[in-house]
């Protein structure tokens, strides 16, 4: 850049050269590039009288100062910016936070003039503001009401506020791609279609599973797309938290959700299948909650795991004696979850199942978790808890525990005679 200057506005350096001679030596006038080639030439000529060892050590020392001056320079600039974004977001925060936390708590549909009424600021002068710093406001709040799956005033406010207009900027530009699309996850609300639908194909396939994911909050037309097209997928595309969340948006708004039966027997990716399964108990008809059963029998553990975990959500009594008739076929760890779905279904009809899972188990976690099961299975399971401590299985410590920490559940401070 500075020969560059030199170089349009033709300025002269005016250098004065020794020669040796009379008191008046000549003086030599560079331009431009010339300006570099003379300092290379200075360097060269006292870097000549070193042998070859020291002139590189001293290179290295050159550029590594060189290096670590851009470097400080350039991290106390990202200080010095982090720094007044986050003194811009705490006057943010202080002014907004309350009025902005109202509006959230609504559970209707606030017009306009009302927002602008509870935040005391009309609609223009929000917009004045840095929509990036109310974009980290309001998802702040939101990550703080994470219990509810649909706010009714959110889209209102980030049009309002600008936020709306600003991370769909970010998409349309590709600013902050992931990052925007991650605070658009976490919010919800939509924006245009057409700005995201550049990512949904992305050869990043961190930002592909963030867009794919979004794109049943963003889309009108075909929310759960996604959903049916990558259900054979082998990455991971549908984490469960996140389509838990999209299911709970849309049926909180009256949408129709998917048949998640159909899709568990349609993918054959097992992790998906599990995901499908577990989804069942929230969204499912009284129909496909019978039919998760048949996953009980099903080869692939993570779908046996899901289809138990299910049913104990479900806690249909009629599905607890096929959880104890299949209690013996599974691997261990769906034995420890057959064993607390029973529990939770808790008919009472049960208690000598849980002390033969105790009794015959060769697991010690197996036989914790059996005893914890007995100990809150009422007065019955109780009884036979204390009659199993003398079965001489050495698990003393076991029954110590359980018994304890159930009482201190209870705010008792009585210890166990055995």
């Amino acid at each position: 850049m500075l020969c560059a200057v030199l170089n349009i506005g033709q300025i002269g350096l005016l250098l004065q050269v020794a020669t040796g001679g009379g008191s008046e030596a000549p003086n030599a006038y560079f331009y431009g590039w010339e300006v570099l080639s003379y300092v290379r030439y200075l360097v060269d000529a006292y870097l000549r009288q070193y042998s070859w060892q020291v002139q590189t050590s001293l290179t290295l020392i050159v550029v590594s100062t060189l290096m670590i001056i851009i470097l400080g320079i350039v991290f106390a600039q990202q200080s010095m910016a982090r720094n007044r974004r986050d003194q811009l977001y705490e006057r943010c925060r202080a002014r907004f936070e309350q009025p902005f936390r109202e509006v959230l708590a609504g559970t209707e549909k606030w017009p306009h003039e009302e927002i602008e009424y509870v935040c005391k600021v009309d609609t223009s002068a929000l917009q004045t503001f840095d929509p990036a710093t109310f974009a980290r406001l309001i998802a702040q709040l939101r990550l703080e009401h994470s219990d509810r799956v649909f706010m009714p005033n959110m889209q209102r406010l980030c049009h309002m506020t600008g936020v709306q207009a600003y991370l769909e900027h970010n998409m349309v530009k590709g600013h902050h791609v992931e990052e925007t699309l991650q605070t658009l996850i976490t919010l919800p609300i939509r924006i245009s279609e057409g700005a995201l639908a550049a990512y949904t194909g992305s050869r990043n396939k961190r930002i592909r599973e963030l867009a794919r994911s979004y794109f049943g909050f963003c889309s009108k037309t075909e929310p759960f797309h996604y959903v049916t097209q990558d259900a054979n997928e082998n990455f991971q595309l549908w984490y469960p938290t996140t389509l838990h969340r999209l299911v709970g948006w849309h049926h909180a708004k009256g949408h129709p959700v998917p048949q998640f039966l159909t899709l568990a027997h349609q993918s054959t990716n097992s992790s998906h299948k599990a995901l499908f399964i577990s989804e069942i108990p929230y969204w499912g008809t009284d129909q496909e909650k019978r039919e998760v059963r048949e996953f009980l029998t099903y080869p692939d553990p993570k779908c046996r795991s899901a289809a138990i975990q299910a049913l104990a959500i479900i806690g249909d009594p009629d599905s607890e004696d096929e959880l104890v008739a299949n209690y013996s076929s599974q691997f261990p760890e769906a034995k420890r979850e057959t064993l607390l779905a029973v529990a939770k279904i808790n008919t009472g009809r049960q208690t000598e199942f849980f002390k033969q899972a105790y009794l015959l188990s060769s697991s010690q976690n197996t036989r914790a978790v059996a005893l914890s099961c007995l100990y809150n299975y009422g007065p019955e399971g109780k009884k036979a808890f204390h009659e199993l401590a003398h079965v001489g299985l050495d698990d003393t410590r076991f029954f110590e525990q359980i018994e304890s920490a159930e009482e201190k559940a209870e705010g008792k401070d009585v210890k166990m005679r055995i």
